[in-house]
């Protein structure tokens, strides 16, 4: 017995040894959800998972199979109704990924972020940054370089117009888009053909080839209407356009442009209110709100997102009376919300499992598109699924039938610009936002008065900066 124990020693040996470097290469390979493994966009759980999901966004090293993953990550969002689907989806693919996620009101998202920094015990794995506050957020520098491991994501797999805004100052990639936010404007049908003769998305397009025609169309229909409708609702709606059509960096360090950035943009609006086409409404107020079923109204600025917010929540009986065109000179951004990995998540990987699935995999933008209306922001997204595009959505009813999102993708996307966010961006639309409704019914403040006072309280905002 023991010499036959004897002579296989030296074999039982070896099969030790294989099965020990089975294991340390098992382990290697990313096995523990805590571990720094190479995980990589194009076979990451989510893209294992939908077999090439995420859209193929990316391509990388191999890593755990979905239902090996484990881990608890906290997720903060302010959309209840998302998270009550979206999690339980995840979790089919993801069995032992505990997804903890709270409800936080977007007007309180920040201030409590920057409370759980301070207290250094409650920060979430999911960050959200919604654009108001998107350049404070990146300016902390919490957020994880999606270009690097593990997630090894590449901003080339973006909509080209999307990298500025989900890039901190140093130019590293720290989130993806919830859902692209290009915007044209929507429009009465019903007033386009009163005022114009034609209802028709091109017809109606075709009038406006630069802002000069838009504003001497606008004189017609005040004019026509006996002032009663107007082009725009507000001073603000006009601004948000032209502001982010001329999209041009002017945060340089501490060094905020605001002659050279606004003083086009700005002027343009001037002009508008000195034409009297602009209504007397502030933008998200209950006047404004009521304006789209009032009929006094042409024009409002529109992104995906507000066929239902916007549109179908202030005019339920609306179906039918609304269309959707790209703006004179180009397309712009209108909000919009970035979705990062925390830099001290204790699980990257599955919260990365969870950002991938829920706004890139197939699975989750079954449900993301189809149940909530956002469009992934992959180039890949629009090329594999073309048949939910031409599909349409609920919305189109309220705009006679037009294909929304097709529009939009087709004859939108394409002229979008969009420029990096600091924390000056934030300070500047705080102080615009105190400003501009006094210079919408104070007729006798002009361009320059108005930069003047723009510049003084950007500065007392912010007075580390240089303000010019």
């Amino acid at each position: 017995m023991e010499r036959v124990q004897t002579r296989q020693l030296p074999v039982m040996l070896m099969a030790l040894l294989m099965a020990f470097i089975l294991v340390i290469t098992g382990c290697s390979s990313g096995g523990n959800t805590k571990s720094d493994n190479s995980n990589g966009a194009g076979n990451t759980p989510a893209n294992q998972a939908t077999n090439g999901g995420a859209d193929n966004a990316a391509t990388g090293s191999e890593s755990v199979a979905p239902a090996d993953l484990q881990g608890t990550i906290k997720v903060w969002d302010w959309d209840e109704a998302f998270l009550t689907k979206m999690v339980p989806e995840f979790n089919k693919v993801y069995p032992n990924v505990k997804v903890e996620y709270t409800v936080v009101n977007n007007n309180d998202y920040m201030q409590k972020i920057q409370s759980g920094i301070a207290s250094g015990s409650d920060v979430p794995d999911v960050i959200l940054g919604e654009m108001n506050y998107r350049g404070q957020l990146f300016d902390l520098d919490i957020l994880d370089n999606l270009e690097q491991a593990p997630y090894n994501f590449s901003k080339d797999q973006l909509l080209d117009y999307l990298a500025p805004i989900l890039s901190n100052p140093k130019g590293e990639l720290v989130g993806v888009d919830q859902s692209i936010t290009p915007a044209g404007l929507a429009y009465r049908r019903d007033l386009a053909k009163e005022y114009w003769g034609t209802d028709d998305p091109d017809q109606v397009a075709a009038l406006f080839p630069d802002w000069n025609a838009f504003i001497e169309k606008g004189k017609e229909v005040v004019s026509k209407s006996g002032g009663k409708v107007t082009m725009f609702a507000s001073f603000d709606d006009a601004y948000r356009i032209l502001r982010e059509q001329t999209s041009k960096a002017y945060v340089d360090g501490n060094k905020i442009n605001l002659t050279e950035r606004l003083t086009k943009p700005l002027g343009t609006v001037f002009q508008m209110r000195d034409a009297g086409i602009l209504g007397k409404y502030e933008a998200y107020t209950p006047g404004w709100n009521a304006s789209f079923a009032k009929g006094d109204t042409l024009f409002y600025p529109m992104a995906p997102w507000g066929a239902k917010w916007n549109i179908a929540a202030n005019d339920p009986a609306g179906e039918g009376r609304w269309g959707l065109i790209a703006a004179p000179e180009g397309s712009y951004t209108y909000g919009g919300t970035s979705i990062s990995v925390y830099k001290g998540s204790k699980n990257k990987e599955a919260a990365w499992a969870y950002i991938q699935f829920a706004y890139m995999s197939d699975e989750g933008m079954e449900v993301n598109y189809k149940e909530f209306g956002n469009m992934a922001g992959t180039k890949a997204f629009f090329e594999n699924h073309k048949d939910w595009i031409e599909a349409g959505t609920e919305y189109d009813k309220f705009f006679a039938g037009q294909n929304l999102n097709k529009t939009f993708y087709e004859k939108i996307v394409p002229t979008v610009k969009a420029e990096p966010q600091t924390k000056y961006h934030s300070i500047v639309q705080n102080a615009y936002n105190s400003l501009y409704p006094l210079w919408m019914k104070d007729t006798s403040i002009d361009l320059n008065a108005a930069l003047d006072k723009l510049k003084s309280e950007v500065q007392n905002m912010a007075p580390d900066a240089t303000v010019n």
